[in-house]
């Protein structure tokens, strides 16, 4: 393997069509990539939440989360979303491995604070053990992450699957984090999409009121991601087959927002 890529599928993605069957012919195609692939599920997460009648709330984007919560979280996350995900790269003949952040020790997290307020078992990763990841990278496999991890004290937590990506990459030091949204990239106030961001562009942007309102979070993590040893970020949505190795193959982005350093 020379090139490492994380890629973050957020839950509406993966509902949507045969995009992840075309993910799968991507990756089927580039055996010399190594990918690991992190994903979310807030929506079905949801849609189980009020099947079983369990209200919530967020705080900063974060889901409140109980003890009752937590439980039904790690159901669809890693008994529901995760199998399936794993079973539909399968079928597609890619090798891939499910698993969560409780496999092997692979993300262990803490208690998420956020301005002072205990908002239930929402965690924050503090350690990521790649054991898991370099076995699955010598013989060829994809793991396939649900971000939910353990305490310390084997408690379990519930774990943003942006954040938990954002860790796994800066963690293995991939060469390219890949969120993969309903979003097309990072774009001016105006609408237009930017095809290619550095540091110094960002800044003046975020600066001059270019980039705004949801838009600041999505560079902020990509610059992170740069701060941390990752080569580059991408913000791409879905565009048909061959969408990942097309990206993968310019130093600008075709479907969204690549940014690099200087």
């Amino acid at each position: 393997m020379n090139r490492t890529v994380v890629i973050k599928l957020g839950g509406a993605t993966i509902e949507r069509g045969r995009v992840v069957e075309e993910l799968a012919g991507d990756l089927h195609d580039m055996p010399s990539v190594f990918s690991i692939i992190v994903h979310g599920g807030g929506s079905e997460i949801g849609r189980y939440l009020k099947i079983l009648g369990k209200k919530f709330t967020f705080v900063k984007g974060l889901r409140v989360t109980d003890e009752d919560t937590v439980e039904i979280v790690e159901m669809v996350l890693s008994g529901k979303m995760n199998k399936q995900l794993v079973a539909r790269l399968q079928r597609c003949g890619v090798k891939a491995l499910g698993v969560s952040g409780k496999d092997m020790g692979l993300l262990r997290a803490k208690k998420n604070m956020q301005d002072g307020e205990d908002i239930g078992f929402v965690g924050e990763i503090v350690e990521v053990d790649t054991t898991l990841f370099d076995m699955c990278a010598a013989y060829g496999v994809v793991p396939v992450v649900s971000p939910i991890s353990f305490g310390d004290n084997g408690e379990t937590f519930n774990v943003n699957a942006d954040h938990a990506a954002l860790d796994v990459a800066r963690a293995v030091a991939c060469d390219d984090m890949v969120f993969i949204s309903d979003v097309e990239g990072i774009y001016r106030a105006n609408g237009e999409i930017i095809r290619r961001l550095t540091p110094s562009l960002a800044d003046q942007l975020m600066a001059s009121g270019e980039i705004t309102g949801g838009m600041i979070p999505k560079v902020i993590s990509a610059l992170d991601c740069l701060e941390h040893g990752v080569k580059r970020a991408r913000i791409i949505t879905w565009k048909g087959p061959g969408t990942l190795q097309k990206e993968l193959a310019g130093d600008e982005s075709l479907f969204g927002t690549l940014v690099s350093s200087e």
